[in-house]
């Protein structure tokens, strides 16, 4: 792609909110260098991540299920009275899937990542949600995955 059809390639907004700091820090830069024309913000709570949704246009919120002050549900209803209909929902956890189900068949929640899956699934999933706007994930370096 040359530099004039990158200029005019639409910026997407991701919203990672996770609790852990140290755990969004590596996942943020990950998503940063594997997703292109992607701007990643962070929040570490449901009230974090409310402000950010308030003051943005995030196209992918991506949420860990157990945040300090509630859960990605309570983001989700919050996300809902904000009216973010455009913005599509990707829960993240430790859990698994099965023990998930129940969260997992709301029409809100378009995506779920294992933590065990690593970042590229995350990505994958992300693109996956972003109507194919942007490329796949692509390969790290060994330079870009140990900085």
């Amino acid at each position: 792609m040359s530099s004039r059809d990158t200029q005019f390639t639409r910026l997407r907004t991701v919203l990672l909110v996770e609790d852990h700091a140290s755990y969004r820090s590596v996942v943020h830069d990950a998503l940063t260098r594997y997703l292109a024309n992607v701007e990643v913000l962070t929040a570490g709570s449901v009230a974090e991540a409310l402000d950010a949704l308030r003051s943005h246009d995030v196209n992918v919120l991506v949420a860990d299920m157990t945040l300090p002050d509630g859960t990605a549900i309570d983001l989700l209803d919050g996300a809902a009275a904000l009216d973010r209909g455009n913005c599509k929902a990707i829960l993240l956890s430790n859990h698994s899937s099965v023990d998930m189900l129940p969260v997992l068949t709301r029409p809100d929640v378009h995506g779920y990542v294992s933590k065990e899956q690593g970042v590229k699934a995350l990505a994958a999933a992300i693109c996956a949600n972003l109507d194919g706007v942007i490329e796949e994930p692509k390969e790290m370096t060994r330079s870009e995955r140990n900085p």
